[in-house]
């Protein structure tokens, strides 16, 4: 996902700590989702839904209740019903959540099934908006806590289930959703002036991800690989559209040659009034109106979002506070791929990310796993995005880019189709490189700010001071300089101790700190 801009960023990073509810954000272990059948028919003259919701669940311990995330208003009416439709069952609901009392409590080990229906104007997640030329359009937007708007489901990362989704909309529109084509409805005119489209997946994703636009679209298509769908755009901006959808066949290429098997049964993007930059729906990436208007300016959004497919997506992450497992993923790997297809080299990218979290408030105030947050939209932040993708990038030099990516490529393997922590990341990177990082992770992800440094020529040496509070950090640090001939030196030095000192055999001029742009550092006034 991308931010639509850095103000927005800057707005989310900065919560009233007094309203931090945590529990509202904690999953429900003793049940498992496993499948949500979604039956929806899009009324774009009422600008209404009604459908229903059939739902699988696993009891993980005995249950006499299943607990959704859910939102009702006297416009959005949400009843719960047997298996078999045949009565309703008793469901006591709180601000943002519903209990649903079961027909017959349900063993340990056994699965439940029980069904939604849902009638009028969702509370949220689900709009009916006038895009930017005037044009309506259904969507969904659901980052992060918001498809419980509709939708009642177990809203959170760590609960992934199968998705089986049938919609019905106008015939003269364009629709898609998550998933591929299943069975005869897709497609098909099931009454005058309508057309149901039927979508299924094997691969689970958790709700927030379930996306769907419907809307006067036109199709742009591209090539390159064969999981490529035709990209849908507003008709208005075909020709803009055109002239950007053009990388992601080479994309695919270099993640699937780094990270494995491209993850989903196609790739898509569509333009949608979404409030992100980009959303990395599964298969089909929703892209924000205006991405399209300035010539290349789109191109860093559409390699980061394609990112997400391997890391956020099929690699996902299953506490709030651990997003930058996918953030800043795609935020390293996004200038990665851009820099392959005429992009900026990753040098500049990095140091563009580098001056952003530099001049953040968050930058200076919390670490990259900060969970004070009272809303999980505000773990997207300079920490998540920025410091994230250094993260990686000082891994990538600590390593070295062999065992770096070829631990990453384990790394996707082992953890594809589910949703992990930070920890589980660690222990893969340590074992498939032979190597003890927990102090590299340690600071970089639990610490605040980073190394600030004075660098000197004194007394024949290259003194080095790490002048920021705490304890100091490990890293390595390049300097280049000439010496009395004019000849280029260079040394690569590990820095451990607040001062050192670099004996000379000779003069330093035109002494250069990081030359090359591989640490995350400030210079220190």
């Amino acid at each position: 996902m991308l931010l639509i801009a850095a103000v927005v960023l800057a707005n989310l990073a900065a919560p009233n700590l007094a309203q931090q509810d945590p529990a509202r954000f904690a999953g429900v272990p003793e049940q498992d989702a496993r499948h949500y059948w979604v039956q929806l028919h899009i009324d774009f003259a009422k600008q209404e839904l009604t459908g229903e919701v059939h739902y699988t669940f696993t009891a993980v311990e005995a249950l006499a209740t299943i607990r959704l995330d859910a939102q009702r208003s006297e416009h959005w009416h949400v009843t719960f019903r047997d298996a078999n439709n045949k009565a309703d069952l008793e469901s006591t609901w709180g601000d943002s959540h519903v209990v649903v009392t079961l027909p017959t409590p349900a063993a340990k080990g056994t699965d439940v099934h029980f069904m939604a229906t849902l009638q009028g104007k969702p509370v949220d997640g689900f709009y009916f908006k006038k895009n930017r030329y005037g044009d309506l359009m259904a969507f969904t937007d659901h980052y992060s806590i918001r498809a419980r708007g509709w939708l009642p489901c177990e809203d959170h990362p760590g609960d992934r289930a199968k998705f089986t989704l049938i919609m019905t909309y106008p015939e003269a529109y364009e629709a898609v959703g998550y998933g591929w084509h299943a069975g005869a409805l897709s497609g098909r005119i099931t009454q005058a002036g309508m057309r149901s489209q039927a979508l299924t997946a094997t691969a689970e994703i958790p709700p927030y991800m379930l996306a769907l636009v419907v809307g006067p679209l036109a199709r742009v298509p591209e090539t390159g690989h064969q999981r490529l769908n035709d990209h849908l755009v507003y008709k208005q901006d075909v020709a803009k559209a055109k002239r950007e959808l053009v990388n992601h066949g080479a994309w695919i290429t270099a993640m699937e040659k780094a990270f494995g098997e491209y993850p989903y049964s196609k790739y898509m993007t569509v333009q949608c009034p979404t409030r992100w930059g980009g959303f990395e729906a599964p298969g089909n990436v929703q892209l924000a109106e205006g991405l399209f208007d300035l010539p290349g300016r789109g191109q860093g959004t559409l390699a980061h979002e394609l990112v997400h497919m391997w890391f956020g997506d099929a690699v996902g992450y299953s506490e709030w506070r651990e997003v930058w497992l996918s953030e800043g993923f795609a935020s390293y790997f996004g200038p990665w791929l851009h820099a392959q297809t005429g992009g900026p080299k990753l040098s500049v990218s990095m140091q563009n990310l580098r001056d952003r979290w530099r001049k953040s408030f968050e930058g200076r105030t919390k670490s990259i796993r900060d969970d004070r947050f009272p809303h999980p939209d505000q773990a997207l932040n300079s920490n998540t995005y920025p410091k994230g993708a250094w993260v990686l990038h000082m891994l990538r030099g600590e390593v070295g880019d062999e065992a770096f990516f070829a631990a990453l490529r384990t790394y996707v393997d082992q953890c594809r189709g589910s949703s992990v922590i930070t920890k589980d990341f660690v222990r893969i990177i340590e074992r498939e490189t032979k190597t003890e990082l927990s102090w590299f992770f340690t600071q970089w992800l639990d610490g605040v700010g980073c190394p600030e440094l004075k660098v000197a020529m004194t007394d024949g040496a290259i003194t080095i001071e790490q002048v920021q509070k705490g304890t100091p950090y490990k890293f390595w640090l390049r300097l280049r300089w000439q010496n009395e001939a004019g000849q280029p030196v260079e040394k690569r030095v590990r820095v451990a101790a607040a001062t050192m000192r670099l004996p000379l055999g000779g003069a330093c001029n035109n002494l250069h700190i990081d030359p090359d742009t591989e640490l995350l550092f400030r210079v220190a006034k």
